[in-house]
């Protein structure tokens, strides 16, 4: 028996863009990612880009690149903002300098509420005269977790009740990561430079600054799960798509304004990897000039466009059917107000 699918009875996910984006960045911040999947492209519907994502990610930190703002403290340092060329190619990396003269250490810290278990906090890092960074969730004296990286040799050199991962960010940057082995609940996410002393009480350590020499930083992360792609912030924390291939399916990549509407259409008409035979269609523009239908598979990859003249009901019907093999998506609706599949599941290979 055939089956059909329509956009009015097929559910689909839509929100908004919670922040302006540029036609490059690789992330998406969303006023909600509820029910998104990183199995599906999405749309967004101003501009009729298609994305695809690897990772959906909360950032609970605020002004994730600014650690020249108020919004975070410091310690026995200053923070040159600006000071260096980012991972991302814009000239937005600070320098963490610690002062000079002997140090009982050089903080830079937000108080935080994570919660106590599958908690990841990770920043960027790259030397600029000191080549040492340690990444902390502040709990007491004997049982804070932290991690202190060698951002010049990409490896870990002390942990305490706490993970660490060190990954190559290109250009001299490292991503460094830390999560706690512990369910000790901590009051402050800290990152503190150095030049390479032996970390003490609290995960502290000793510095010998002399005001020039410190560590380029960018791109705070504290999020209540594993390691996910990294989403920018300003003045609230954010959720988004991270790890963005832009312009998927032959679309362009383009910049987009806040509150612009963004939808992914799993219109998968079984489960992924089971054949589906379409058997026709019906689709209508929506009167504003020619409209297309994209249909792609479970990858994103276009199977089929359907081209609409402006205002028009098109119709399609396939005589024996076209066999896909991995499923049917709807992956890209360019002024389109209706359209139905006519299916059957199932075939021969």
């Amino acid at each position: 028996m055939g089956t059909k699918a329509t956009r009015s009875n097929t559910t689909s996910v839509d929100t908004t863009l919670a922040a302006n984006i540029t036609a490059t960045q690789d992330s998406i911040p969303v006023a909600s990612t509820t029910n998104f999947s990183t199995s599906v492209v999405a749309e967004i519907e101003t501009t009729n880009e298609v994305v695809s994502f690897d990772s959906i990610t909360t950032n609970l930190l605020s002004y994730s690149e600014q650690f020249d703002n108020n919004n975070w403290s410091k310690g026995r340092q200053t923070v040159d903002g600006n000071a260096g060329v980012a991972p991302d190619g814009t000239t937005t990396a600070d320098n963490s300098i610690p002062n000079s003269g002997a140090q009982s250490n050089v903080i830079l810290y937000k108080n935080i509420n994570a919660g106590t278990a599958d908690r990841t906090l990770s920043i960027f890092a790259k030397p600029n005269g000191f080549d040492f960074i340690s990444v902390i969730f502040q709990a007491g004296a004997s049982n804070s977790m932290g991690v202190m990286f060698n951002v010049s040799t990409g490896v870990v050199v002390a942990s305490s009740n706490a993970t660490g991962t060190i990954t190559d960010a290109g250009n001299g940057w490292y991503r460094c990561s830390v999560s706690p082995t512990t369910t000790t609940s901590a009051s402050f996410a800290i990152f503190g430079v150095s030049d390479g002393g032996t970390p003490g009480s609290y995960f502290n350590t000793p510095v010998t600054g002399d005001g020039i020499k410190g560590v380029l930083i960018w791109g705070a992360q504290l999020e209540k799960s594993a390691l996910t792609g990294y989403l920018p912030t300003t003045t609230a924390s954010l959720s988004g798509l991270t790890t963005v291939t832009r312009g998927v399916n032959g679309t362009t990549a383009a910049s987009a304004s806040s509150g612009a509407s963004i939808q992914q259409l799993p219109f998968a008409l079984t489960g992924l990897d089971i054949p589906i035979r379409l058997k026709g269609l019906t689709v209508s523009s929506d009167g504003s000039g020619a409209g297309r239908l994209t249909l792609c598979d479970n990858k994103g990859d276009t199977l089929f466009d359907v081209d609409v003249p402006d205002d028009k009901l098109f119709e399609l019907s396939f005589e024996g059917g076209v066999l896909f093999p991995n499923g049917i998506f709807v992956s890209n609706t360019i002024k389109i107000t209706a359209y139905t599949l006519y299916t059957d599941f199932g075939g021969t290979l």
